[in-house]
This record gives C-alpha cells, structure tokens and sequence, in this order.
C-alpha cells in the first residue's frame, strides 16, 4: 500500500511522455527571467503575546526583520524558483567579542527551490521545496504573517482546465542521508500527502474537497507511521457586494501515538460591504474531546495540523493546538467591522470570543469542570499602500482572558495582567530585473 502514491505518479508522469516529446520538439520562446527582492521589518512591544503575562513580566521591545532574494525562470515547458531567506531578530548574532558584532553562524535558509515541468497546457509536475496553501489555509498553509514562513518539500502533480483544478501532492521526510530505515522526530510531520479538487463555477462563487494524508513516524520505531485523514470541503462566495464563506473538515485515522482518531471542524463567515464600511459575523468550531472518553481510547480533537493560527483564532496566538484548551475543543464567535477609506488605506478590526466545546474536567476537584469560557480578544490592523512595491501596516491587540484561561496558562486565576501587542511593519517588495 505504501507504494501506490509512487507508483501512480510514475504512471501519469509516463502516460504523458508522449505529449511532452511533442512539445520538445517545438521552437522553444525566448525565457523570462526576473529577480525579486523582500525586506520586512516589524517592530513589536509585546506584553502578553502567546502567553498570559503577571506583574512579574515587564512588556519587551524586539524588531524581527526578513529579507529574501527570489530568481524566477520561465519558459513554455520549465520554471523555476529559487528563494534565500534570513530571518533575524534585531541584535541576534552570535559571532561577537567586545570590539563588534560580525554575524551569525546560520543565518541564511533555502526558503524555496522548485521547478515546474509543464507537459502540456494542461498537466504540470511541480517538484522541491514550495510554498503550499490549499483555499484559506485552515489545515495547510505557508503562514506568510511568520517571520519565517513554512516550506514544504514535495512533488506536486497539476491539472488545470478551465475553471477545474485537481492537485495531487507527495512527501517523504527523512533528517539525514541514511541507509536504512531510521527514527524521525515524532513532532515533525514525516509525510504530507493530499487530494484537492477545485471548481470555479463563475466569477463569485468556487467550491473545494481535498483529502489530506498526514503521517508523523512513532515514536522510538524506525518503520512504523501513524496516518490522519482529513477529507473537507471548501465554499466561498464573493461579489463585492456579499461575501460567504463555509467550510467542513472530519478527520479520521491515527494520532501521533496510535490511537483512533474521530473528530470534526465547521467554520461560516458572512459579510456584506455598504459603501466603504464592510460587516461580517461567524464561527469556528473545533470538535472536542467528551470527558468521558480517554486520550488513549479515541482522539476526538481537531488538529488543525500546519494551517495558519494567526488572524483566525484571534492575532496573539493562545490557541494553536489541542493541548491549548486542555483537548476540550473550541468554539469560535467573531465579528467583524472593516474600513476601506480609499485604495491606499484601510482599517480591520475583529472581535473573537472564545470558550471550549467540551466539558473540560478539573483535576483539583474530581467531578467538576473547569468554565467553558476563554475570554474575548479584540484585533485592530492598519494598511497603508505608500507605493506598488512598499506598504506599511501596524496593529494592536486585546485580550481578556477568562479564569479558565489563566489555569490553562498556569497562572493562578484573577493574577493575570491585560494582554496587550503593538507592532509596526514596514514591508518593502521590489522586483530588480525582470527580461519582459
């Protein structure tokens, strides 16, 4: 079973033989070529983000700062992209003595290196390290708001006719050269795999179904791989006017430590524009686990695997996996009110609250559960297009967290401060040789 993924590929790769030899065959066009830069810088005061802070912490100052360098080839049958990236933070180097700071040991990454062979109008193998999103980016994602970003190593067949795309991907990690089977870090993702089937049906309205295959090797074993299904949908509808959005996603298969997995996730978003003023209200729901199954027996919360966090579960962070409501799942009310002053400026606020779908059991006094609420979370973001190739935004965001939140951060409940997260991005994206 473990080689039909390969051997599947390797048949649509031959089936197509023929056509690509025709095309060889034809006058080759004159390539592009172009070279695009990025330099990001974010300045941040940080006084609660990711974790509740107390009187003991003292609200931090850091810049993060990104900067990549992208070469892209283009031709009728071949592309290419190859991307460095540093990713820093401001006084983060290691190499020093007292007369002067010289650098970093490791400090530039391979942020991507593909190549897209098109085998004719309508079939491509996209092979290398890319970045992958599928629709909103709920269960795979790049995570672009990431100083780093996420990368994915991977063989990429496409077709796409029409308004129709059907995408298949494979991946296989290993951490090092080696000859025989070997352990894999149990909290890395040991291979990614999925289906995704995309139909515009006009110029408002697409719908999405993709079947995600994720495997993370067992711990302490050299062979054995725990595989979750994720199989969802995807509907969005956007006319300017009115914009809805629903997705539904049931998961399937084994955790990371073997047990059966069985849980769901559903999100709507509904909006509509009145001049410039935007209004939007949903939710999120993650399935959570009942109190009264065992984590060993059935895993009945939703993991939302390498999907974005930020932005959908409010910007500072606090729920990123299952662990963060102690398994109880989460219930995700928000609404929006955005400002679109004119093309270069505009304002988007979110408010989330936030409380667990489970009964969550309190371990301190057996036969009661912890609230369900988590508190709120109030998200404000600035944009301002000074020019093609240069924007700057900025943000601030609120939380008010809930008891229940303070003994998930392990901070004795009522002691908590208000979180509170400021930054300023400064985003500068110039393309430095284009051949068109």
């Amino acid at each position: 079973m473990k080689k039909l993924p390969f051997l599947f590929l390797f048949s649509i790769v031959f089936s197509l033989q023929n056509t690509f030899a025709q095309n060889e065959s034809q006058k080759e066009e004159k390539p592009e070529f172009n070279v695009n830069a990025e330099l990001r810088t974010r300045a941040n005061i940080l006084h609660g983000y990711k974790t509740l802070p107390t009187e003991e912490n003292i609200a931090h100052f850091l810049v993060e700062q990104r900067t990549r360098l992208g070469f892209a080839y283009k031709t009728k049958q071949l592309e290419m992209n190859i991307t460095i990236q540093d990713s820093r933070i401001w006084g983060d180097e290691n190499l020093y003595t007292s007369t002067g700071i010289f650098g970093d040991t490791a400090s530039i990454d391979l942020k991507e290196a593909w190549a897209k062979l098109n085998f004719n109008n309508f079939w491509s193998l996209k092979i290398g390290r890319q970045a992958i999103q599928l629709d909103g980016g709920r269960l795979v994602a790049y995570r672009n708001w990431s100083n780093l970003s996420l990368s994915y190593d991977a063989a990429l067949i496409q077709f796409h006719k029409n308004n129709f795309n059907l995408d298949i991907a494979m991946s296989y990690n290993n951490s090092l050269m080696n000859l025989f089977a070997a352990e894999y870090n149990h909290r890395k993702m040991k291979s990614l795999n999925y289906v995704y089937l995309k139909k515009k049906f006009n110029k408002d309205f697409m719908a999405s179904m993709s079947s995600i295959f994720s495997g993370f090797q067992a711990e302490g074993s050299a062979t054995t791989i725990y595989f979750k299904t994720s199989l969802g949908t995807y509907l969005k509808f956007d006319n300017k006017k009115t914009f809805a959005r629903g997705e539904f996603y049931y998961q399937t298969g084994k955790n990371v430590e073997g047990v059966d997995v069985k849980a769901y996730f559903f999100s709507a978003d509904l909006g509509y524009n009145i001049g410039k003023i935007y209004f939007g209200a949903g939710i999120d729901y993650m399935s959570g686990q009942n109190p009264n199954k065992s984590l060993t027996d059935e895993f009945q919360a939703f993991d939302i695997l390498y999907g974005t966090r930020f932005g959908y579960y409010g910007n500072l962070n606090y729920i990123v996996t299952p662990a963060s409501t102690k398994y109880g799942g989460l219930v995700n009310p928000f609404l929006r009110l955005n400002f679109n002053f004119n093309e270069k400026n505009s304002l988007k606020t979110t408010f989330h609250t936030f409380q667990s779908a489970q009964n969550v059991v309190n371990p301190d006094d057996p036969g009661t559960f912890y609230k369900k609420s988590l508190g709120s979370e109030l998200d404000v973001i600035y944009n301002y297009k000074f020019a093609k190739d240069i924007s700057i935004r900025a943000g601030y965001h609120l939380a008010f967290p809930s008891e229940t939140m303070e003994i998930i951060k392990g901070i004795e409940p009522g002691t908590s401060q208000t979180p509170q997260w400021f930054w300023l991005m400064f985003n500068f994206t110039p393309t430095l040789f284009s051949s068109k």
